[in-house]
Parts: C-alpha cells; sequence; structure tokens
C-alpha cells in the first residue's frame, strides 16, 4: 500500500478518519493526501481565472480551507508519514472519486458521518456514493482504529469465485498492516447453506493465500448485518471488510456494508466487485 486518500471537513469523524490513516500509514510506509472539498455545483477547474475572480465567495472560502487543512496537519502529524494538503471546488463525493483515480489511491478512510451530523442519522450521503463507486477500498470509521485494531480482520462473504479479485485488491492492505484475516459466513434464514458446502467454498478460497493467517467460521444467526456485527465483536476482531454488490445473493450488497457501519463502531472496510 503506497497512498491512502483522507477526505477531511473537520468533523470528529474525519479527524478520527486521519488519526486511523496515520496509524495504517505508520505500517505500510504509505503516504497520505488529504483532501478538503469547498462545496459547489460549479464547474470550478474548468473556468478561467477571470470567470473564477468573480465568485469572490468561493475564492475566500477556497484560502480558508487551504490554511485551516494545514494547520490541521500540522497538529495532528506525530510521525515521519508524508502528508500532502490538496483543497478542491466541487461536489465531496465527485472529487473524493476524481482525486482517488488520479493519485491512484490504494485506500480512501472516510469518516462515517459530515460536519452537521446529527445523531441517530443513518452514514452520511457523501460516504454512501464514495463506497460504491470507488474503485479502490474504503474504510468507513466512527472511531480512531489503534494498533490492536489492526491486528485481526472480519471477511464477511459468499465466498463466490466473482468475489475473488475484490479480495484481491484489499489483500496487500491485509499485508502491510499485518492482520490475520477470520473468513466469516452467516449462515441466516435467508442465507442458509450446508456447513459443508461452506466450509468448501471456503477452503477453495483460500487457495493461493498462503502468505495469509485465516481463519473460517460459519456463524448462526437470524439477520446478516447483526450476525456479522456479533462475530466481530466476539472475536475482538478490529475491522469488518465486505465485498460489496455480491450478486449471487441479495443478502451481501452494499446496503450490508452501510448497515453494518451504522449499526456498529467497528470500523468498516468496503471493496467493490468489478462488474
Amino acid at each position: 500500500m503506497k497512498r491512502i486518500l483522507v477526505p477531511v471537513d473537520f468533523s470528529v469523524y474525519s479527524e478520527n478518519a486521519f488519526k486511523s490513516a496515520l496509524k495504517m500509514a505508520e505500517k505500510s510506509n504509505a503516504s497520505i493526501t488529504c483532501l478538503n472539498v469547498v462545496n459547489s455545483t460549479i464547474d470550478w477547474n474548468n473556468l478561467s481565472p477571470k470567470a473564477k475572480a468573480r465568485h469572490q465567495d468561493i475564492l475566500d472560502s477556497e484560502a480558508e480551507a487551504k490554511d485551516k487543512l494545514q494547520s490541521f496537519i500540522k497538529d495532528h502529524k506525530t510521525n515521519e508519514t508524508p502528508v500532502e494538503a490538496v483543497v478542491e471546488v466541487g461536489i465531496p463525493a465527485a472529487q473524493i472519486l476524481e482525486i482517488a483515480g488520479r493519485q491512484n489511491a490504494d485506500l480512501i478512510v472516510i469518516g462515517a458521518y459530515g460536519i452537521g451530523h446529527e445523531p441517530g442519522k443513518f452514514i452520511g450521503s457523501t460516504l454512501q456514493t464514495v463506497m460504491r463507486k470507488a474503485n479502490c477500498p474504503v474504510l468507513g470509521v466512527k472511531k480512531t482504529v489503534n494498533g490492536n485494531d489492526l491486528k485481526k480482520i472480519t471477511f464477511a462473504s459468499l465466498f463466490s469465485e466473482e468475489s475473488k479479485p475484490a479480495f484481491g485488491r484489499i489483500k496487500p492492505i491485509i499485508k502491510s498492516i499485518g492482520s490475520s484475516v477470520h473468513f466469516l459466513y452467516i449462515n441466516s434464514p435467508h442465507t442458509f447453506s450446508t456447513s459443508e458446502k461452506m466450509e468448501k467454498l471456503m477452503l477453495d478460497f483460500k487457495s493461493g493465500q498462503e502468505d495469509l493467517t485465516i481463519h473460517q467460521h460459519i456463524y448462526n444467526h437470524d439477520e446478516v448485518e447483526n450476525g456479522i456485527i456479533a462475530f466481530s465483536e466476539g472475536k475482538k476482531t478490529g475491522i469488518i471488510a465486505i465485498v460489496a454488490k455480491q450478486r449471487r445473493m441479495a443478502a451481501y450488497h452494499t446496503g450490508v456494508t452501510e448497515t453494518v457501519l451504522f449499526k456498529s463502531d467497528i470500523p468498516v472496510l468496503s471493496v467493490k466487485m468489478e462488474e
């Protein structure tokens, strides 16, 4: 893992995301891009300097954001990890995806909620969009990830062939932070399968992953989302990883990823299945 992108809106959740990224970067020798987006529907980057001069409010907000972001990084940076400050103008989710693609980011670490969040509300719309559309893995966080959290990861999956490439995209992250992996299948009334079948699917999925420490689990629960959380809390795994948009069974789609993050304080690593 070489590059981590962290969107920062100066909320406590984005602060926790930045601290989490720093901890992961320490383990992997990665660099970090801190991105703040001045929210606007104007196609800012395609305006001429003369046209931009007509929007003094945006120019002022952009200058303020640059100063504030530099101060934020200076206040929170406690190690030798390279950190780049980037300020863009536009729709936050679109700019996050644009910068992630431009910089070939290996991971986006983003707060579960944005500034102005009200307690009890569902996770932020920007995070939902980024999780659904990002080509790289996305880690949504509420609390700061610490060293112990990085030791064990739950990987909840159907363990289908089409999800293997997605697991391959999070494998470099797993290796770089030195985590063991707990393969997890939730046997619920809507996802029931025999233990023998799932054990074989997990063994097949594990083939070629001998450089990872992997444990296999089948966990019975009435609901997929709550089952993933209950297992992870019981095993004290610090991150839950889920492949989004597995179409063979409706139970494992992006909604599960979002719901698990909403219901639990455990950070959720989402990786999109290639279409």
